[in-house]
């Protein structure tokens, strides 16, 4: 009993070293801690070289320095400009949950100030000024933090490096 069940955590140690070990792109600004990933089975949406428009595949596997796709062969050296909004980064998650919570708390504190107002006190249709200020200043500062963030990184710039890491 006892070598059947050592045999059965040496199994599990080796699948799962298997399994971690996996290759991904790595895009980060040098000198900096931010970095964005991508892994096989992510969608990459890039601008390669002599083309105008982005293109949006999916990445099957790394090779070398070569980035393999579903519809496409790229070298890293032919990316210009990758769209990062959907790779995986290190970014603070409390400030990815701020760009969408706080607008939807912004409207929801209005719709219920109003409701409150109108509905449960009987008065006519108005707004409160505190309440309305309040609601303002949370859609906006949503959306402006959605705004301020970086959305594209031009590879082009000395100050972004992308390259494959092995493991």
């Amino acid at each position: 009993m006892k070598v059947r069940s050592t045999l059965f955590f040496l199994l599990l140690l080796f699948l799962f070293q298997g399994l971690s070990a996996q290759d991904y792109l790595l895009i980060r600004k040098k000198g900096s801690t931010r970095r964005y990933e991508y892994r096989a089975g992510d969608y990459l949406v890039y601008k390669q070289k002599g083309m105008s428009e982005f293109f949006t595949d999916r990445i099957t596997e790394f090779v070398d320095s070569t980035i393999v796709l579903e519809n496409n062969i790229v070298l890293l050296e032919q990316l210009i400009e990758v769209d990062i909004q959907n790779a995986n980064t290190n970014r603070p998650e409390i400030l990815r949950a701020a760009e969408r919570v706080l607008p939807t708390a912004g409207y929801g504190l209005l719709a219920l100030d109003l409701f409150n107002n109108t509905v449960v006190s009987g008065n006519k249709f108005t707004l409160d000024k505190g309440t309305t200020f309040s609601a303002a200043a949370m859609v906006g500062t949503g959306y402006a933090m959605r705004a301020i963030r970086r959305k594209r990184i031009k590879l082009t710039d000395k100050r972004f490096e992308a390259y494959i890491v092995v493991r």
